[in-house]
């Protein structure tokens, strides 16, 4: 950086410093007061060619060690003295001043005095090489000074000196000198270094104009004379180190925390003190390359508000030494101090808040001009020459992520089947630090009612205060069966001012207990009252049993039935067809799974004989049983009560009859004939044969008036008249009813073709039909 400088400065004054063709005495181009040719203002290149150079461009000459071998010391400048009591110079850097320059000959004349000064570290009898103009000139106008030395010998452009007349010196003054700043005996004054060119020879031949050089060169190799002398120009001090280190953690938790520091630096230079005028820590809030605070570390420490972000000097030994702020030679100013950084809001993404910060300190020298080096201060675009800064370092505060309580709760924690209302609350409570508060709830989710922010607890803020708690309460119908838990989990997410995010969640249980199922059973009997059955053990009386039954409508519950019993009668289950339901007739369905809701009946009926003398009570008692939907047993019972009552004693006659028929037939013709029918009331006389109102009886040989007969044969053939076989002759009985069975009186009427029909036929087929009439009758 520091030679980039030189080179822009050298760039500046060649704008400067390069001169024009004029005549012969143009001292209008002369400083005030100066007697040599002021290039700064007389073109564009202040740089002009070294002496070695120069001597180079004319034809023949030769340099083998790329060097001129100066040990002439026929002129000198003896003397520079700075017209500015206070000129100083940058350590390495090209400087132009003004001084009165006092130049002195030892011989008795010289012609076209001329005088390299280098602009680097290289001396002008040095060969520097083409195209490079790394010195500067003085060269005196011939006489223009008015001293007795300076004097116009040869009547070329260039200064000659005599000291013929007297003096052998003559002093330019006020004269511009651009020149490199040098300090090779490390006193803290530039040392003054130039080669001075003369010709031996009284000859026209010097012109200030390069043609090809400006000025004169030496006659030989060694015609020439170099020197080094101080003069006083102060040599600007040399910037220091400036160091900073932590000597606290680098890390902090948010809102933030203390950092120490020390700061410190040497004086470099062994002959000159520095003075510091000012001491801040500069502070880059979130390492952006912009530095946002500065705080003078001079100052007192102030007390730290928690609740505001920023940085706090709260300690510091640091002050500005005495004597003006005088860093003697060789000497070191430290110090050490400490920030507080409250932090409560850091990057939303949740990395940590970097802090670059740098100490920043200002430095002059005797003069009170800034000691630059011109390049420690890049980091911060403000600064100005003569500021100076540490190294970075760079500490941060790390975030803490927030907290959250989530509770949720039921009221009741338990409902009866099928279910109730149950009114949930969910409470949100901020357990966060002041620096994360107050809290946002962005999330808050039921498993079974979703989200909750957008529809039961959308019209409460969701704002949580420090310490505070966020509170919904909703209802919600809980329903399920017996022994069912209902269980729902809200989970809750709510973020701080960095949108870190803390979570929790909570679950509720409500039971949902049984209520129990109840059926009914109501037995009944029709008649309630019958006749004792006395002794006859097969005698009974039939009574009809209704049982209804039913689920009670209190209940919840399907209930499925399974079975009947009855003591005494037993198992009843088969027998209990129901056949009605809530009043209405349904298609007989067995009782076993049958399946009755809440406030439904149905029933079946059975009839039973029973048994019993006069007095006696039979009392039966039914149980049906069942099962309900959540596998709870139910059962109902109930009795009868059935009371035999006294019969009277009684005989009855009951009156049977029968008839025997007897049928005699003749065949009054002249052909044989054949019994073809034979019936009573159209029924065929055969055993066993049996009519509503009778039964025919023919196997038994009947007897009538003493005489037997033998029973009825149809296909008996009679021969024809006179045959001795034309008589046939049967009996059979008809067996009327009802008889000792019942009361009810005979009514028999047999009568044309139902009455009793003998049909005989001929062999061509003819029939003669014979009947007879007959009536029974009786009344009991």
């Amino acid at each position: 950086m520091k030679r980039f400088k030189c080179k822009r400065l050298i760039g500046a004054l060649g704008i400067a410093l390069i001169s024009s063709t004029t005549l012969y005495g143009v001292t209008s181009l002369s400083t005030a007061n100066a007697a040599a040719y002021d290039w700064l203002g007389m073109g564009e290149d202040p740089a002009k060619f070294c002496m070695a150079d120069a001597y180079l461009m004319k034809d023949g000459n030769r340099l083998a060690q790329d060097a001129l071998n100066c040990t002439a010391n026929d002129v000198e400048i003896t003397r520079v003295t700075p017209t500015d009591p206070n000129a100083e110079c940058n350590l390495g850097e090209v400087f132009t001043f003004n001084a009165d320059v006092t130049v002195r000959t030892n011989a008795n004349e010289r012609w076209d005095t001329t005088f390299y000064l280098p602009l680097t570290e290289q001396s002008p009898q040095v060969v520097q090489g083409p195209g490079l103009r790394n010195c500067s000139m003085i060269l005196p106008i011939p006489g223009d000074s008015g001293q007795a030395a300076d004097i116009q010998l040869d009547g070329d452009q260039c200064g000659d000196i005599t000291k013929a007349l007297g003096p052998d010196e003559y002093v330019l003054t006020n004269e511009p000198i651009t020149m490199l700043c040098a300090d090779a005996d490390g006193n803290n004054q530039a040392d003054f270094t130039y080669c001075a060119a003369w010709d031996n020879q009284d000859r026209d031949n010097c012109t200030y104009e390069e043609d090809p050089y400006a000025g004169q060169i030496p006659n030989t190799k060694s015609k020439c004379n170099c020197d080094t002398f101080n003069i006083d120009v102060f040599i600007k001090p040399t910037p220091p180190v400036v160091t900073k280190t932590l000597t606290s953690v680098s890390t902090r938790s948010e809102p933030g925390g203390t950092f120490s520091y020390t700061v410190s630096f040497t004086n470099p230079n062994a002959q000159t003190s520095l003075f510091i005028t000012s001491l801040s820590d500069e502070i880059d809030i979130g390492a952006e390359g912009g530095f946002d605070q500065s705080i003078d570390l001079w100052g007192a420490p102030v007390a730290v508000n928690p609740n505001v972000d920023g940085v706090y000097l709260t300690a510091t030994n640091c002050s500005m030494p005495a004597n003006g702020g005088e860093i003697l030679p060789s000497a070191t100013y430290s110090c050490a101090f400490t920030v507080h950084i409250v932090d409560r809001d850091l990057p939303n993404d949740q990395s940590p808040e970097l802090y670059d910060d740098l100490v920043k300190l200002a430095l002059i020298d005797k003069n009170g001009d800034a000691v630059t080096n011109g390049d420690s201060c890049t980091a911060i675009p403000s600064s100005i020459a003569g500021d100076h800064c540490s190294n970075e370092i760079r500490v941060q505060i790390t975030n803490l992520p927030p907290a959250i309580t989530v509770t949720k709760t039921a009221n009741p924690t338990e409902v009866l089947e099928p279910g109730a209302n149950v009114e949930f609350t969910v409470t949100v409570d901020n357990d966060s630090a002041f620096w994360d508060s107050p809290l946002t709830l962005t999330v808050l989710n039921d498993t079974d009612f979703g989200d909750l922010l957008a529809n039961e607890c959308s019209a409460i803020s969701k704002t949580i205060a420090l310490g505070g708690t966020y509170t919904c309460k909703f209802t919600k119908f809980i329903g399920g069966d017996a022994g069912d838990i209902h269980s729902n989990t809200v989970s809750a997410t709510a973020i701080d001012d960095e949108h870190d995010q803390a979570t929790g969640n909570d679950s509720a249980m409500v039971d949902i207990r049984d209520v129990p199922s109840s059926i009914t059973l109501i037995k009944t009997a029709t008649p309630t009252e019958v006749l004792e059955t006395g002794d006859d053990p097969n005698n009974y009386s039939n009574v009809s049993y209704n049982f209804e039954f039913s689920v009670n409508s209190s209940g919840v519950d399907d209930v499925t039935f399974s079975s009947l019993t009855d003591v005494p009668f037993g198992i009843l289950t088969s027998e209990c067809m129901v056949d009605s339901k809530n009043g209405n007739p349904i298609t007989p369905t067995a009782l076993n799974g049958f399946v009755l809701m809440p406030g439904e009946y149905a029933s079946c009926d059975i009839t039973k004989g029973l048994q019993g003398n006069a007095g006696d009570t039979h009392e039966n008692t039914a149980t049906i049983r069942g099962v309900d939907e959540d596998g709870q047993d139910v059962d109902a019972s109930d009795n009868a009560l059935v009371t035999f009552t006294p019969q009277a004693p009684d005989t009855d006659m009951a009156f049977a009859t029968s008839m025997l028929v007897v049928l005699e037939l003749t065949n009054a013709g002249v052909e044989d004939v054949t019994l073809t029918e034979l019936t009573v009331k159209g029924v065929t006389v055969a055993h066993n044969n049996v009519h509503p109102e009778f039964t025919i009886l023919n196997v038994a040989s009947g007897e009538h008036a003493g005489v037997a007969y033998s029973p009825c044969a149809i296909g008996s053939v009679l021969g024809y008249s006179g045959s001795g076989s034309e008589h046939y002759t049967c009996a059979f009985t008809i067996e009327l009813k009802p008889g000792v069975e019942n009361t009810d009186p005979i009514t028999f009427l047999s009568a044309g073709v139902d009455g009793i029909v003998a049909i005989v036929e001929d062999d061509e087929g003819s029939q003669i039909v014979n009947g007879v009439t007959v009536e029974v009758k009786t009344v009991e």
